[in-house]
């Protein structure tokens, strides 16, 4: 109950008491107990007013706090479902590059050279730094990159947002942009044997879509 309240709220009260010292004394030598009776109610009805004002305000205050965390819910939800929407097209983008990087390193292990562009190459360094620049120049490895930064601004989004709730998607989708920044980075890095960058890829991939499922999981489950 605020100052003013309070002030008002203990007039009532004093008012109350002098009106029922009145009543009692006047009961005493049975004089007319009318002005006094008004006198009481008028004091109940002071007392009364601060208790039913302090209530009032604090069902307001309760339903202003329960539609602004009503609000940031919606908001954290809403960029959720663009992180999901983001990281999945960071994957197709940086599958499609995994695709091209194996083509040009199987189809020179088995025929020792690939043409590539205008050029021929026999040596693996040169020929993917080759496909690497044609993907470049398409644009095609920007892509994965692009919707990853996205995803990171959806996250940023969700961390202002987040409340008691959704404090797990929030961590799942931190570990699903971890992973999913290693899964780009292992495949757009080729390096070793062809057999050690497959097998690093493949580890990664799964790792990254399992965090993606279960941040997709956790999300519909909890909606």
């Amino acid at each position: 109950m605020n100052l003013a309240l309070t002030i008002i709220f203990y007039i009532g009260l004093t008012v109350t008491a002098i009106g029922l010292l009145l009543l009692i004394i006047l009961a005493c030598f049975k004089k007319k107990l009318k002005g006094t009776l008004i006198v009481i109610l008028i004091g109940l009805l002071l007392a009364a007013a601060p208790v039913g004002g302090h209530f009032y305000l604090t069902q307001k205050a309760q339903q202003t706090a329960e539609r602004h965390l009503a609000k940031k819910e919606q908001r954290f939800n809403h960029h959720e479902q663009q992180l999901i929407k983001h990281l999945k097209k960071s994957t197709v983008a940086t599958e499609y590059v995994a695709k091209k990087y194996s083509t040009v390193w199987q189809t020179l292990i088995t025929g020792g050279s690939v043409v590539i562009g205008d050029g021929s190459y026999g040596d693996y360094e040169a020929a993917l730094a080759a496909e690497g620049q044609i993907l470049l120049s398409k644009g095609k490895l920007d892509i994965a990159d692009d919707q990853y930064i996205n995803a990171q601004s959806d996250y940023q989004k969700m961390k202002q947002n987040v409340t008691t709730k959704n404090k797990t998607e929030l961590t799942l989708a931190k570990k699903a942009l971890e992973k999913t920044n290693h899964f780009t980075t292992v495949v757009t890095r080729p390096t070793g044997t062809y057999q050690n960058y497959t097998d690093r890829m493949f580890k990664a991939n799964q790792r990254h879509i399992k965090a993606i499922e279960k941040l997709k999981y956790t999300y519909t489950k909890t909606k």
